[in-house]
């Protein structure tokens, strides 16, 4: 394991904790920094690059606070936390597959240039 992926998982686990505590205080921020460090530990073992992994969890974060920020806006105060937690988690996991593949065809596109560029050197 190399010094980047433990700097890039912490990064994502200390952001995970951030947006729990934004959703749901204490509990939502223990149970989001948990998800964020198996997801990040998940693409250290998996070998993918630690600004994939990265900008995937953080993009995926960003829907989940987007996500209960609109659930929030349409609630009267204190009265939808169950449904400001639901709207997170589905903003997430479409965050999550949408962020995911727009970094998965980056990624490829600038893999394949860079290949281009040295068989044509």
């Amino acid at each position: 394991m190399r010094a980047s992926d433990m700097l890039s998982a912490l990064a994502v686990v200390f952001f995970g904790a951030i947006t729990g505590w934004l959703i749901a205080d204490a509990s939502g921020a223990l149970i989001i920094a948990a998800l964020s460090a198996l997801l990040a530990l998940g693409g250290i073992r998996a070998r993918i690059r630690p600004g994939v992994v990265s900008t995937v969890l953080v993009g995926t974060m960003a829907g989940a606070l987007i996500g209960s920020s609109v659930v929030e806006a349409i609630c009267m105060p204190s009265t939808c936390q169950s449904l400001e937690i639901a709207g997170g988690v589905i903003a997430a996991v479409i965050s999550f597959f949408g962020v995911g593949l727009v970094a998965a065809l980056v990624t490829r596109s600038f893999d394949e240039y860079n290949e281009q560029q040295t068989t044509d050197d």
